[in-house]
């Protein structure tokens, strides 16, 4: 690593490279930063803690991605605002920052409670027109559950999933619905009250049937 002091004289270039398409170039760019924070140094970042903030939101998801990977950095510099990223209008943008919701917590940067006013901004991607965020988002649905920020009161609207006219949506609630039994967010009487809208998936040839029938067995209906 070099001198402490060459490193704040190419501040700017250095912050630069942060947003480069280039991986290599934005890990040692990073790793620059966090020894400038590490060092006691990070009153000269002050002039630049939007953007900094706004590599959360870049449209290049490995800068996003890089940018999340270093919440501590935004710890210590104290960067106001990441919350926001939680009700995006991008799916993608959102997701990011779902995604380390959890980390945003311990670390204190964002509230519990905050977080629990904003869950409404998640319902959207549990339906995410992108297959890979719909995916991720209802695996974390099972953990935002365990975590209490999803509250039994929104119980209803979960259970609306459950019958989603878009059988690609839907199935992902059922897949989601033997964890949720386990830990007490859903009854057994209210699966059995719902149980026709998982039947129907299992009606036509497809991938969406061998994933219903795989629920089904689970639930030993």
């Amino acid at each position: 690593m070099e001198k402490i002091e060459d490193l704040l004289k190419r501040k700017n270039e250095i912050l630069r490279n942060l947003k480069s398409p280039n991986k290599a170039i934005r890990e040692e760019a990073w790793k620059q930063i966090s020894y400038i924070v590490d060092t006691g140094n990070g009153n000269y970042l002050s002039n630049s803690l939007g953007y900094l903030r706004s590599l959360l939101w870049n449209r290049l998801q490995g800068v996003r991605d890089d940018a999340w990977a270093h919440l501590p950095v935004y710890k210590a510099l104290l960067v106001q605002g990441i919350e926001r990223a939680l009700t995006a209008n991008s799916d993608r943008i959102k997701w990011s920052a779902w995604s380390h919701v959890l980390d945003l917590i311990q670390l204190g940067i964002v509230d519990k409670a905050k977080v629990i006013e904003e869950r409404n901004s998640y319902w959207r991607l549990l339906r995410s027109r992108w297959v890979t965020i719909r995916k991720k988002a209802w695996h974390l649905f099972v953990e935002l559950v365990k975590n209490g920020i999803f509250l039994h009161k929104d119980k209803e609207r979960f259970m609306d999933f459950l019958k989603h006219r878009k059988a690609s949506v839907r199935i992902y609630a059922w897949e989601v619905i033997p964890q949720l039994l386990e830990i007490g967010f859903i009854t057994k009487d209210e699966v059995l009250q719902n149980i026709q809208f998982l039947q129907e998936l299992t009606q036509k040839e497809s991938n969406v049937k061998k994933r219903a029938l795989k629920v089904i067995k689970r639930l030993g209906i």
